[in-house]
């Protein structure tokens, strides 16, 4: 088994914007953690911080510090202390990392650095969403004939192409909603929406043959074909966008109606606006109107003020749209709530 390797190293080249003075630790908060299989930096934040995806302040990170990265690894001791008043996570000094293997972990894993963030949460989704020209996403491979006269490919369905010209992984993907601006009306492109994954058998010029390996939804003849990106969990770093960014959700990904924790949705921000995978936002709910009796049972019309309802996580990102992660909501989230710098 490829032995896999998740440092902060992939940190390098990432500019990280001053850290807030309001960083507060948990009045339960370890003062020594020892890190355990499965555990991530965020995860371990979590028992200091209320946002864990401040972790990055936590750890009092710098370019010094990215240069000249550090592995944390199940075994390694944590300790909190404080700086000048500020909150600090660093590696023991007076101790060796302890070892404990249980009967089924092999020795490799016990020398895996662990990841950022939780990769089972995000990990599904990189290779998915995806953001077309239909004039352009027209002009390339499609599936063409299924295994017989049966409506519906399932896994392991030998199926037709036409246009593919390299082996390898393909995905099967249909066209799907429009994405709108809710405020400028431009059309920010169009969401195509995933079927499954097909690998080439035989390589023709005008007929190609692939089998079906995964099917997410559903594949059909018609389907276009597009090149599987390698799968690689890339280790995000999340951050406060350094600019007063705001934007709205504009979809729900797979026509969901509503989003909640770990649900992916669409916002109308993109790589022209500055935006960039790790940026986390918070999610924003506009009050509702309401009517306000005084003593004297006059009445008076009012508004709910905007609250933080959660906050997203972005990892992936296209021209003028890019998909997020949903970290946490306090209920159900829709289409049209605003996205801006979070409040912690």
């Amino acid at each position: 088994m490829r032995k896999r390797i998740i440092s902060l190293a992939l940190l390098m080249g990432l500019a990280f914007p001053a850290f807030s003075d309001d960083l507060t630790v948990k009045p339960d908060a370890p003062s020594r953690y020892t890190v355990a299989r499965g555990d991530t930096l965020w995860s371990i934040a979590g028992h200091y911080l209320k946002s864990p995806w401040r972790w990055p302040e936590l750890w009092r990170m710098n370019r010094d510090q990215v240069r000249n990265p550090h592995w944390i690894y199940p075994g390694n001791v944590l300790v909190l202390d404080y700086v000048n008043g500020r909150p600090r996570l660093s590696l023991a000094s007076d101790i060796q990392r302890e070892v404990k293997l249980s009967p089924q972990a092999r020795p490799e894993e016990q020398d895996r650095a662990i990841a950022s963030i939780p990769a089972e949460a995000i990990e599904p989704f990189l290779a998915r969403p995806l953001v077309v020209d239909p004039a352009q996403f027209a002009t390339g491979p499609r599936l063409v004939a299924g295994p017989d006269e049966r409506l519906t490919i399932t896994q392991s369905d030998r199926v037709y192409a036409s246009g593919v010209t390299e082996n390898g992984t393909w995905q099967a993907y249909r066209l799907g909603k429009q994405l709108v601006d809710p405020d400028s009306k431009e059309v920010l492109g169009v969401e195509a929406v995933y079927g499954g994954d097909l690998a080439v058998d035989k390589l023709r010029p005008d007929i190609q043959t692939l089998t079906v390996r995964s099917v997410a939804g559903e594949v059909l003849v018609g389907d276009h074909l597009v090149r599987a990106p390698k799968a690689a969990f890339v280790n995000y770093v999340p951050r406060r966008p350094e600019e007063d960014l705001r934007g709205k959700i504009i979809a729900v990904y797979q026509g969901l109606d509503g989003a909640a924790q770990y649900s992916t949705v669409a916002l109308n921000l993109g790589a022209r606006n500055h935006i960039e995978p790790g940026l986390v936002f918070g999610i924003y709910k506009k009050g509702n109107p309401i009517t306000i009796t005084d003593a004297a049972g006059k009445k008076r019309e009012t508004q709910l003020p905007t609250e933080q309802a959660g906050s997203l996580f972005v990892y992936r990102v296209f021209d003028k749209v890019s998909y997020a992660l949903v970290l946490d909501s306090l209920g159900a989230l829709y289409v049209g709530d605003s996205v801006a710098t979070p409040e912690d």
